[in-house]
């Protein structure tokens, strides 16, 4: 007997699904990662480092750190337990000319996979495009609080003179917006930005 399967008719939901299911995926590689090849590389490098005259130890290392940095990139090793501890790795990856300043809780009840990773796309897609300004921030404040509205991811640019012009461009690009939107679709949250003379400043709640 043939059964027929119902199509799915709620396309937020199955967006919602596709999104979960790609981000457990990526954290399950990371993880293989972690825990099969690093783990296999380190003994091979606590071997050459007892043989003498091991020349391939550098290379083992560089392969190490290569292999290290690749399943942080893919899914960040505290995705599970801790978001604070998550956005901290997240913005030590910063590209180094652009410096923050980061007020995060020490204890923060647990996150689903698939928010944690969006937030963190977020993140490293702002700092990448901070970077790439003509002018570059004094500070970005980034906090992480919770309150009566919800949990509260913000943002702050602050400039010594004026906001960039170019800034202000890339806040309502193709490519911002859609992370914006994505995120209020897929936390059923609210993102939103603001700007002042010489501040930029955006906020995620959900």
């Amino acid at each position: 007997m043939t059964k027929l399967v119902k199509p799915v008719i709620d396309q937020v939901w199955l967006l919602r699904w596709w999104h979960r299911h790609q981000a457990q995926r990526l954290n399950r590689e990371a993880d293989a990662i972690r825990n099969g090849l690093l783990q296999d590389l380190f003994a091979v490098r606590r071997q050459l480092e007892l043989l003498p005259g091991s020349g391939g130890l550098a290379a083992v290392e560089h392969l190490y750190q290569a292999l290290d940095a690749l399943g942080n990139r893919l899914s960040s090793p505290y995705l599970h337990d801790s978001l604070p501890l998550a956005i901290q790795q997240a913005l030590a990856d910063w590209p180094p000319q652009v410096p923050t300043r980061a007020e995060l809780p020490s204890h923060w009840p647990a996150e689903p996979v698939e928010h944690t990773l969006l937030l963190l796309a977020v993140l490293n897609h702002l700092g990448q495009a901070l970077a790439a300004q003509p002018s570059l921030p004094q500070v970005c404040a980034v906090s992480l609080t919770a309150g009566s509205d919800g949990q509260r991811l913000t943002i702050a640019a602050n400039y010594a003179s004026a906001v960039p012009p170019a800034l202000l461009e890339l806040d309502q690009s193709e490519a911002w917006r859609a992370y914006l939107a994505t995120f209020d679709l897929f936390s059923q949250g609210r993102a939103s930005s603001a700007h002042g003379a010489t501040t930029l400043r955006w906020a995620f709640v959900w």
